[in-house]
């Protein structure tokens, strides 16, 4: 029988329902953020508890009594009484907003019941009401066990950029004296003011210590594996009784803490040493666990819309081919951004049947749902786990898509289960479009992105040859020419949309860009290549640049900058996609071009038509 370890949903439901039909009714009403913690949202506008329900705030009163309908009274009102209006707190300051409508004013939102600056002057005593702390008990009877150890592994005290998103990563050495089970951890939170997600991650072997923190926005390289994750609202992870992730001798040795700041006002002050308590013991339990990432990594939400609905899956001839056996889900986390409404995760028995795993209506971004299961819930191979996610886009102004900013939208879930060695150390069994990852991953190697490797060279001739590389015209041998390409090549006959988005995305070689637009030339149902191709900038070679020999490094490169061809991840894969294998391609891809380009340098040295690449 299903059991929640957290009551939040539950708990909700006979108040979530009304405060969540009143956010359309005010403007900005679903991205109000709480005065003083920062990166959290206050989802009941009205009430006193950031969650709806219970007493009202002033401006919930004031709401209330104005028939819940946005008015130009109201919107004039000062409910707060801290100098401004509600409609210049909620973005309406001329009052003309109407339901339905954009709002004139999108950022630096204000809470109109809260009075502002909240802990200065009469505001102190007027939000004597509300609740500032940050000391949320995590609670977990094993970790108190006489067997059970802990380590803290903390940052060392690290500027935050000045900018909205950052992905930083540290290692960090574990104990290696003997095996042990990891049965919790805990978030050492340092500065709340820029905290958005941890992942803690497994690294191979190869992998060393850092000697201090790295930006990474996907991730440190050879550490690809889950261990735990936090995120906002979340106190901490405890494991089931019978289950534990296995680290020590003979297994991990290095681990990785991602760390993601969000710092939207850009505060150029601001230092950071959070972390994370490990709780482990070397009284093994009778099962590994693992975490499974399920999803789509390909989202389109137009703006101003009240309901947009995605959803990616872990289908049936994923999991046929990536289970050696059965699995038993003992816990789901959904995971969206702040236009998250509501998510769900079924799970569709091959034979027949169904099972819901989680269900957050409404969801929130703030306050995750642990949805545990006990017993847990029988997975075999064949069967699919569906994931469904509404979005709210009311108040954005421009579309919004798939990406690894706070402001950006995904449409994940977490499965945990039992025995990690099913899955034979995958992490990720997500979709981009109708593209199974599962296909992808094994299908399109580095290989088939570069247009110097033989294989790859032969069928770009083909296509190039055949069809219009423009992608205007489908010439009459083209069909022809790319069925044939695609029956000898399962990358672009199963993985196609994949295929695309990488090579117009990330890949910095024109070439595989005209062979993408041949072939979309006799693709109707395709949409055309419009793009402009990837333009390098200006070269940077040094004597620190790595020698561009044939021969691979045996380092993978460092991404670069923001707009370098190493900043990968800005809108198709984050590190919580869970996919090493992009991470693998683009690496090798942007090597083998930039290799290929310097030896036509040296070759031609007064010819600078490829002098533009700079070594990631």
């Amino acid at each position: 029988m299903e059991a929640w370890i957290l009551l939040a949903l539950a708990l909700c439901l006979p108040t979530c329902q009304p405060y969540a039909m009143y956010k359309e009714e005010i403007p900005n009403g679903d991205h109000v953020p709480h005065p003083c913690k920062p990166n959290y949202l206050w989802h009941g506008v009205g009430h006193r508890n950031t969650q709806g329900g219970g007493a009202r705030n002033p401006f919930g009163e004031d709401f209330a009594a104005n028939g819940h309908k946005w008015t130009e009274a109201l919107c004039r009102k000062d409910s707060d009484g801290d100098g401004r209006t509600n409609g210049e707190e909620l973005g309406d300051p001329g009052c003309g907003w109407s339901k339905g409508q954009t709002p004139p004013v999108t950022t630096g939102i204000t809470h109109p019941g809260v009075c502002d600056p909240w802990n200065e002057g009469e505001c102190v005593s007027k939000n004597a009401w509300m609740d500032c702390s940050n000391n949320d008990v995590f609670e977990c009877d094993a970790i108190n066990q006489p067997d059970v150890r802990n380590i803290t592994l903390r940052f060392p005290r690290t500027k935050v950029p000045a900018k909205e998103t950052t992905y930083i990563c540290f290692n960090f050495e574990l104990p290696d004296d003997q095996e042990y089970h990891l049965i919790a951890t805990e978030p050492f939170i340092d500065n709340h003011n820029v905290m958005h997600h941890i992942v803690l991650s497994r690294c191979d072997d190869s992998v060393g210590l850092k000697s201090e923190p790295e930006d990474c926005m996907m991730g440190t390289p050879g550490c690809n594996q889950f261990l735990e994750l936090w995120a906002l609202g979340v106190t901490g992870s405890c494991l089931t009784p019978e289950t534990g992730y296995l680290i020590g001798k003979g297994h991990t040795r290095i681990v990785s803490m991602q760390f993601h700041w969000t710092n939207p006002t850009e505060v150029d002050t601001w230092y950071d040493s959070s972390g994370m308590t490990l709780y482990y013991t070397p009284k093994l339990r009778r099962y590994n666990a693992g975490i499974l990432t399920i999803g789509q990594t390909s989202l389109t939400i137009p703006p101003g819309q009240p309901s947009v609905v995605q959803q990616g899956a872990c289908t049936s001839r994923c999991s046929q081919k990536i289970f050696s056996q059965d699995i038993h889900v003992f816990q789901v986390i959904n995971h969206m951004h702040y236009l998250g409404t509501r998510q769900n995760v079924t799970l569709n028995r091959r034979g027949g049947g169904s099972a819901v795993l989680s269900d957050d209506n409404p969801y929130s971004y703030d306050t995750p749902v642990i949805h545990g299961h006990e017993p847990p819930v029988l997975m075999r191979p064949g069967d699919e786990l569906l994931t469904q996610c509404t979005y709210q886009s009311r108040s954005r102004p421009k579309t919004t898509s798939y990406g690894q900013g706070s402001f950006d939208e995904m449409c994940f879930a977490f499965v945990f289960y039992y025995p990690q060695e099913s899955l034979g150390g995958r992490n990720g069994c997500t979709q981009f479009k109708d593209d199974d990852s599962c296909i992808s991953d094994d299908a399109c190697s580095s290989e088939v992105f570069t247009s110097t490797e033989p294989a790859t060279a032969a069928f770009v001739k083909k296509i190039m040859e055949s069809c219009d590389p423009t992608g205007s015209t489908c010439w009459t041998e083209c069909p022809r020419a790319i069925q044939e390409v695609k029956a000898d090549n399962q990358c672009l006959r199963e993985a196609w949309d994949f295929y695309v988005q990488v090579v117009t995305t990330y890949v910095p070689d024109p070439t595989m860009f005209k062979f993408v637009s041949a072939m979309q030339s006799c693709d109707k149902a395709a949409t055309m290549v419009t793009a402009e191709p990837f333009t390098p900038t200006k070269p940077k070679w040094s004597p620190k640049t790595p020698s561009m020999s044939t021969a691979r490094p045996t380092e993978a490169p460092k991404p670069a900058g923001p707009e370098g061809p190493g900043s990968w991840l800005l809108s198709l894969v984050k590190h919580l996609d869970a996919r090493p294998l992009l991470q693998n391609i683009i690496m090798n891809v942007n090597y083998n071009y930039a290799a290929t380009q310097k030896d036509k340098d040296d070759d031609h040295p007064d010819d600078h038509d490829h002098d533009d690449l700079v070594w990631p």
